[in-house]
């Protein structure tokens, strides 16, 4: 295999003519695919499983065939892909909102409404600020402003600040949309997450979602957009500039890092940040950020340097730290690559430093790392441009929202506290009258190990703190459940006396003496989340608590104001539809209180099972339904037409018929719901059944003079025969 130099591959990428073709590249190992994808991330087109779809000019072919890179046309291949992306976005019958044919991404627009929405809500913890304007606003055309989203204390004075922008290129759909949901996720869980809690009141979160809105809008409709929308360049073919070239510091400065030619996708203006988009970016990042490093590529940056700068880009699954313009690592690689690789840790991407077959030159970690020292980390989210929502929404949100997180944790110290130990695994796992026990797991162990082994050191110590952020002042030591500091791993446990302790904070020691970030619990062991079975029959429903304690007490509040307490509930609800019940848990000897909103939906109502008897002597008849049944109604009215014209709203009546006769009766019986049921009878009444009179039997004459005549004569007859 022919080898040439990055200096000859990527001066000869200036002079690439205009002429693409579509290739499906083939590798000969993963390092070479994650070069590629690095180097031509402005070529890549999609990801297929046996190679990666690529758009090339005449010169990028013979370059990557020296590298060894097997490539075949696959125009057709492409095309199909093209087609199902506009078909897809073409798919919006039932779409209100999102990009078409992708609903969870949300427009330019949307995304500026759901941030002004965050604003409204959260007041105190929020800031929405114009930094500049795009290309077409600036232009006279129907443009937009760039704005960050700023999140966190605002009282703070030159707090650590975590900068993140997204969309710079246009057709990276996740992007913005996961920089939205993660500020939503801060937002929204700053009460109940105590790790949020401790981040937002020390830390700083500044976020610019729409970095690229002009081309974000192109793309919005199915076109393949990476540049802004620079109507001076290239305004038939692919119209703007990289914005990801246009970074003032180091611009033009590697041969065949951007490209001079206005078509080509890597086109890096005419200036240095001569484009409003990026010269808003790096006034404000300068504002925001001290320059604490110095001129030369060796100068390093402090260790203890606070800040971290998030560039969020799609796809290829990757996370990629400095430097990008020279294969030589940075000052700060020791602690660069740390993060790299925690963070690859948390969404399973291939950590590696940012320069793959050729350097590039006027990207964001120019501004960032070159030119401030700010640690910086770019993203590349998912595996593809155009991603499917059922993708975003159950593997990259999830993933990189802890990624996020964890970033929130260490902007304090970048270089330093990601090398250092991280604490897992909190919980309660005892409780009782006197005290309760919380566990915790410390491990220097979370890193991505996909490309290269990080050091790791053993646990030494596990500081803690109660009710506040830890301090020189305020920590006491953990216990190691094995009472040995042997491993990277440990296990820990902490007694708790104190019925007013809410929060719990540890801070691990690995035996470098380098401390890892704050990790916080609630207090709430036993306290359960409040949870419940139900079971509704119809409007009737019953609720069992899921934990049972005879310490707690169970509270369950309908909304309409109806009220139960205990461990099981029973109420008959107003209507079909939805309805809402507060089931609240007091710990009565802790203190602690949960509580969970539980959602019903009545789908069904059961009428009435009607049901009576009758019993009638003469004309009066006795009537009883009190038989009738209805599960889901405590209240039932009754409806008598006993066939005679007249009725009754009894539910034992009895009635007297004027005549004699067969009868349908009927009963209807209406529940509080309006459940209607009906049931009919016949009766029969008829007149009083009065005795024929009967004659006394004449008296007859005793027959026993007779008798006695008899037995005289024969005793007569007897005597004289003697």
């Amino acid at each position: 295999m022919v080898l040439i130099s990055s200096l000859v591959f990527a001066s000869t990428l200036a002079l690439a003519s205009n002429s693409q073709s579509i290739y499906l590249a083939k590798f000969t190992d993963a390092q070479q695919e994650i070069k590629t994808k690095i180097s031509f991330h402005h070529a890549l087109l999609a990801s297929e499983s046996n190679g990666l779809l690529l758009e090339l000019n005449e010169q990028e072919v013979i370059l990557l065939k020296s590298k060894g890179i097997t490539l075949t046309p696959a125009t057709h291949q492409w095309q199909e892909k093209l087609n199902n992306i506009k078909n897809n976005s073409q798919k919006t019958n039932n779409q209100n909102s999102g990009i078409p044919g992708f609903s969870c991404y949300e427009t330019v627009e949307e995304t500026f409404f759901e941030a002004d929405k965050l604003v409204t809500q959260y007041p105190d913890l929020t800031q929405w600020i114009d930094i500049g304007d795009s290309w077409q606003k600036q232009n006279g055309g129907d443009g937009y402003d760039l704005k960050v989203l700023k999140i966190g204390n605002k009282e703070l004075i030159d707090p650590p600040i975590l900068f993140i922008q997204s969309a710079m290129h246009a057709r990276e759909y996740t992007t913005a949309a996961l920089t939205l949901d993660f500020a939503k996720t801060l937002l929204n869980n700053f009460e109940s997450d105590p790790d949020i809690n401790w981040i937002l009141n020390r830390h700083q979160i500044h976020i610019l979602f729409q970095t690229n809105p002009d081309g974000r809008k192109l793309a919005e409709s199915g076109i393949d957009q990476r540049k802004n929308n620079n109507e001076n360049h290239c305004h038939v073919l692919k119209v703007g500039v990289d914005l990801n070239r246009n970074f003032s510091f180091g611009w033009n400065t590697v041969s065949g890092g951007s490209s001079g030619n206005e078509c080509d996708i890597t086109y890096r203006g005419t200036a240095p940040g001569s484009e409003p988009e990026v010269s808003a970016i790096e006034n404000y990042v300068r504002s925001i950020y001290p320059d604490v490093r110095g001129d030369k590529d060796t100068d390093a940056a402090p260790v203890d340097t606070k800040g971290l700068y998030l560039d969020i880009h799609s796809y290829s699954e990757l996370i990629l730290w400095p430097f990008g313009h020279t294969e030589t690592i940075a000052p700060n690689n020791k602690g660069l690559q740390a993060l790299g690789r925690k963070l690859a840790y948390f969404n399973g991407y291939e950590p590696y430093q940012s320069v793959g077959l050729y350097p590039t030159d006027g990207t964001s970690d120019n501004l960032a790392y070159g030119e401030l020292g700010i640690a910086h980390i770019t993203f590349e989210l998912g595996t593809a441009f155009f991603q499917q929502c059922s993708t975003y929404e159950n593997k990259i949100k999830p993933d990189n929202l802890k990624a996020l997180i964890y970033a929130a944790k260490v902007v304090e110290a970048p270089y330093l506290m990601t090398s250092g130990p991280d604490i897992t695994e909190l919980k309660v796992t005892q409780v009782d009258r006197m005290s309760l026990i919380v566990e915790a797991t410390a491990t220097d162990t979370r890193f991505s190990n996909k490309l290269g082994i990080e050091p790791t050191q053993n646990i030494k110590s596990v500081s803690y703190s109660i009710n506040e952020y830890p301090n020189a002042h305020n920590t006491q030591l953990a216990q190691f459940t094995d009472n040995d500091a042997d491993s990277s791993v440990e296990q820990i446990s902490v007694e708790l006396f104190d019925s007013d302790a809410s929060v719990i904070y540890f801070q691990a020691i690995d035996e470098n003496n380098q401390a890892g970030p704050v990790s916080a619990l609630k207090l709430e062991g036993k306290t359960p989340s409040a949870t419940a079975s139900i079971s509704c029959t119809g409007a009737f429903c019953q609720f069992e608590t899921t934990e049972k304690d005879d310490d707690f007490s169970y509270y369950w509040y309908l909304e309409d104001g109806r009220a139960a307490l205990g461990q099981t509930a029973e109420f008959i609800l107003a209507s079909l539809g939805e309805h809402k019940l507060i089931h609240r848990v007091e710990n009565n000897i802790w203190g602690y209180i949960g509580e969970t909103t539980i959602n019903i939906n009545i789908t069904e109502l059961i009428k009435p099972n009607v049901q009576f008897t009758t019993s009638c002597t003469e004309k009066t008849c006795q009537f009883d339904a009190s038989a009738t049944t209805d599960i889901d109604s405590a209240t039932l009215t009754y409806a008598w037409d006993f066939g005679d014209s007249n009725n009754s709203d009894s539910i034992t009546p009895e009635h007297r018929y004027e005549n004699t006769g067969s009868y349908s009766v009927m009963l209807t019986v209406t529940d509080e719901h309006n459940q209607t049921s009906t049931i009919s009878k016949e009766v029969t009444v008829s007149e009083a059944v009065i005795p024929e009179p009967t004659s006394e039997p004449e008296e007859k004459q005793s027959s026993g003079g007779s008798l006695f005549y008899l037995i005289f004569v024969l005793f007569g007859i007897r005597k004289i025969r003697i």
